[in-house]
């Protein structure tokens, strides 16, 4: 027979929708305002005042303003409100209710609920500490009917918890005016309303349905505290909601508006608390929930938007990473900072995010610009990291620092590298490709090799800024301390790199002092003493030979006259590597006055033309061109074409200023929450896996987590309690990303 079932049409439809109870109209019921008063005369005329002035949205409601005075032989409050009443009352329904003795907040205000539920009204509670900004009544009235699970709003204040807007302390004390234009430049940014768990008492709208179903505030409380969380977890259990209506603002003082008792506020708040926590025991998760959603570390970083009294935010450039040596990275580093301490003050309150050790080492100093250590509570409106990241924690920690965050990224190498390559690191970059606001690139062909690997998300400012070129930022000074060079004979070939394959040093050396053993060859970035012996075969990667004529000088710790000599002693300069985003010590070698032999590499040629090809850059093939080449050594040559002005680490700042500024003119707040959001998944996932608090054993382990730049710095400071226990941290986040990568 089911197969006979015609479909429901026609009358039978109709009468169905008839049958159908429409939704009531919660916008058309009427409000209560209540206004609790005790003593404290010289609040009334401020707060009536504010209400007068929303005289017409008042009106447009159908609210209606009861004053209590609950102090009743006060005489200075009853002569304030008998004052005040007429002009009120002109503008809007308007009446005193004074009480024949003090019932204390929860009393009175349990009355003004006792009218609004016989009255069918919706009740307002008004602290006498507010000022009533336009609009934010009405608003809230409007808010309270997006939702019928909507049972309790509150407006944006100065001072008020959750409800504060900005959440910055300097906020909570400042003038009705102060305060109004720091909430107005963050709110912009916000939706309509935010869910919170709980509603706070000092202007909160709550729904006529709560009142007449769950009761009113309950007198347990006495003087008051924590009485209207009790009413919202009541009804929390049932569905209802607390939300902030993201439009409205009131202004609170605080610890002004009402006192029934002489027991300390600490007290009653610690007994009442109790009292809650015992009935609803979810309302401590709840609330710490929300202090660490990422609706919540949105706000407080768009918080950081609004400038200083000098009109200025804070920006920090994060050099977290980087170590107490020599390497390209740092010294480009070291120019972007220069530069941004000279031109970017304008705008910007400039920070640097590194540890004492390479502050001091580096020399940040003397560019008056303040340090912070990367787990410091320092928030700033825009943060740009210099290099790319190893870690996780280095992208967790950059999502909850910076509003607006950036990142430099300077090469693929990490992920083409076989024996390096990694899915972890490999997502590690596409999360930031992704979900950072402003990536820089330093060459066409880094640009494209980024995004042939990677996808960028739709909303990212992709910057390209080949670093300085102007060649004396890469003169490697020798102040005359430390001159002694490692090396006694001058005009060796000088090989430069490190010890990863892709740098090709030892097989550079290797067949250069085999084809030369008159030459001295030095190698510099890779230890001969405590290199392996080459691999057998005769296509060996790594390795020295042990050859008279080799000799190695290690890289990273050497002062920069050391590398300032063996830069001017040298014949000349071979970079033999394979692989790179931009090619620093070619410019090295420039500046030093000393020809350079570098494999012909796309990036490089892009680098000659840029530098006006520079007849003292030698490109060869391979190898065995390259020996070939050596025969002769060059002479240097004083280039003619001179170079292009206005080249230099100034240019680069002007470029990855413009792409910050348009990344900071992005900024939204569902951005930031989803960013915030990702991350905290992952670490929500590590947990629910089991990656529970475990003894590092070796602390090379975690170490080798980090770059191999500070796998030694690492490893000391892990021995060190405070370093140890953070390390843990990091051990479980990383752990539980390799468990869904590799």
């Amino acid at each position: 027979m089911s197969g006979d079932r015609a479909p429901l049409t026609g009358s039978i439809a109709t009468a169905r929708l008839v049958d159908e109870v429409p939704a009531p109209d919660m916008s058309d019921r009427p409000v209560l305002i209540a206004i609790p008063f005790y003593k404290n005369p010289h609040l009334v005329q401020r707060l009536v005042s504010s209400l007068m002035d929303c005289a017409s949205e008042i009106t447009a409601m159908g609210a209606e303003i009861v004053l209590y005075n609950d102090s009743p032989d006060h005489a200075p409050l009853s002569e304030a409100l008998a004052a005040i009443l007429p002009a009120a009352a002109r503008a809007f329904p308007c009446r005193v209710e004074t009480n024949t003795h003090n019932l204390g907040f929860v009393g009175t205000m349990n009355a003004a609920f006792g009218e609004a539920a016989a009255r069918r009204f919706d009740v307002l509670l008004l602290n006498s500490d507010t000022v009533v900004f336009p609009g934010a009544l009405s608003e809230m009235k409007r808010v309270s009917t997006l939702d019928p699970m909507i049972g309790f709003v509150n407006p944006r204040s100065n001072n008020a918890t959750l409800a504060s807007l900005p959440h910055q302390a300097s906020y909570r004390t400042a003038d009705p005016q102060t305060a109004y234009a720091g909430y107005k430049a963050v709110a912009s940014y916000l939706p309509e309303m935010s869910y919170v768990p709980t509603a706070i008492g000092f202007c909160m709208l709550i729904r006529w349905e709560i009142i007449s179903e769950f009761g009113f505030f309950d007198e347990i409380y006495g003087g008051g505290y924590n009485e209207e969380n009790d009413l919202v977890m009541r009804a929390s259990r049932c569905g209802y909601r607390a939300v902030l209506a993201n439009r409205a603002y009131v202004w609170h003082e605080g610890e002004q508006s009402f006192s029934t008792s002489g027991v300390p506020k600490s007290k009653r708040e610690e007994r009442n608390r109790a009292i809650l926590l015992g009935r609803y025991p979810e309302f401590a998760s709840l609330t710490y929930a929300y202090f660490h959603s990422p609706q919540y570390v949105a706000e407080l970083l768009l918080g950081k938007l609004i400038p200083d009294k000098n009109g200025k935010i804070d920006l920090a450039l994060d050099f977290s990473t980087f170590g107490p040596s020599h390497n390209g990275t740092y010294e480009v580093g070291k120019h972007l900072l220069r530069e941004a301490a000279k031109s970017w003050r304008d705008r910007f309150n400039v920070h640097v995010i590194c540890s004492r050790e390479v502050y001091d080492f580096h020399g940040y100093a003397e560019y008056g610009i303040a340090r912070h250590g990367a787990h410091d509570d320092q928030q700033y409106a825009a943060m740009f990291r210099m290099g790319q990241p190893y870690d996780w924690n280095s992208i967790e920690r950059m999502v909850v620092k910076g509003t607006s965050i950036g990142i430099f990224m300077l090469d693929t190498i990490s992920v083409d590298c076989g024996q390096i390559y990694s899915t972890r690191l490999f997502n590690i970059w596409q999360f930031a490709l992704s979900q950072f606001d402003v990536v820089g690139t330093n060459s066409i062909e880094t640009t494209g090799q980024f995004e042939r690997r990677f996808s960028y998300g739709p909303s990212v400012v992709r910057t390209r800024s080949m670093h300085s070129l102007d060649i004396s930022d890469y003169a490697l000074t020798n102040s005359g301390s430390a001159s002694q060079s490692p090396v006694a004979e001058a005009g060796y070939l000088f090989v430069v790199g490190n010890h990863y394959p892709h740098k090709y040093v030892a097989p550079t050396t290797n067949a250069l002092s085999v084809a030369y053993p008159a030459r001295t060859i030095v190698a510099l970035g890779a230890d001969k003493a405590s290199s392996p012996p080459p691999d057998e075969g005769r296509y060996a990667p790594s390795g020295f030979l042990d050859m008279p004529n080799l000799k190695s000088v290690p890289a990273g710790e050497l002062s920069d006259d050391v590398i300032a000599n063996l830069y001017s002693q040298a014949g000349a300069v071979i970079f033999p590597s394979h692989y790179e985003g931009f090619g620093i010590p070619i410019l090295n070698a420039l500046a030093a006055k000393r020809p350079v032999f570098i494999r012909r590499l796309p990036v490089f040629e892009e680098l000659w033309e840029e530098i006006g090809r520079n007849p003292n850059i030698h490109f060869y093939e391979n190898t065995t061109d390259l020996i070939e080449r050596l025969k002769t050594v060059p002479v240097w040559v004083e280039p003619t074409r001179q170079p292009r002005p206005d080249n230099g680490a100034a240019r680069v700042a002007r470029e990855l200023r413009a792409g910050i500024e348009e990344a900071l003119s992005r900024v939204t707040y569902e951005r930031i929450v989803e960013r915030v959001r990702a991350v905290q998944f992952v670490s929500d996932i590590a947990s629910e896996r089991g990656m529970r608090a475990q003894p590092i054993t070796n602390s090379g382990f975690a170490a080798r987590m980090l770059s191999e730049r500070i796998e030694r710095i690492a490893e000391k400071l892990l021995n060190k309690p405070i370093v140890y226990r953070s390390a843990r941290i990091l051990f479980r986040i990383a752990k539980a990303l390799s468990r869904t990568g590799d």
